[in-house]
């Protein structure tokens, strides 16, 4: 799976509104100072969030941005999709035509890809934006440590696991 750098700060900037906009709407100046955003690309981010409505913008002095529904409704799904218009970069691979001589609909590679694309979007689907603030306050106060990658043990593949067949 590849996100971008607009999905990326997509995620970083909806996460830091959904836990500092409980009262007040947060300038998109104060966003991109904490998360390390450039202000410019960060507005076309936040634009083309709000055309989504996931995002709800004011302007003026005392304007800022607002989610545009609860964190709860709003999936990590939803803001991938609304920024890069997929979530994964899987999808390019499979408009591929297969040319193995089996042809896609007889291609075990492909039914390796179909089940990665299934994993992904089953977990982005999943992930409320709730979710991810709560895990981002209790990391934070617990001082958890999230490791760069997962342990090269978990890396490796088991023999003789069987395929996750696709039902036509």
């Amino acid at each position: 799976m590849k996100i971008s750098t607009k999905g990326e700060y997509g995620i970083r900037a909806m996460l830091y509104v959904a836990m500092h906009g409980d009262t007040a709407p947060v300038p998109s100046h104060e966003i991109a100072v904490n998360q390390g955003i450039p202000e410019p690309y960060l507005r076309q981010i936040l634009a083309a969030l709000a055309r989504d409505h996931l995002i709800r913008s004011n302007r003026g002095p005392q304007g800022g941005h607002l989610l545009g529904r609860p964190a709860e409704n709003i999936s990590m799904h939803d803001i991938l999709v609304a920024l890069e218009g997929h979530t994964t970069s899987i999808d390019h691979i499979l408009a591929q035509p297969c040319t193995i001589g089996v042809g896609p609909k007889h291609c075990a590679i492909r039914e390796v890809f179909l089940s990665v694309k299934e994993a992904v979007e089953t977990i982005l689907c999943n992930y409320s934006l709730a979710d991810l603030a709560d895990r981002q306050q209790e990391v934070c106060e617990c001082k958890i440590e999230i490791p760069h990658d997962l342990p090269s043990e978990r890396l490796s593949t088991s023999a003789g696991r069987p395929l996750h067949v696709i039902a036509d």
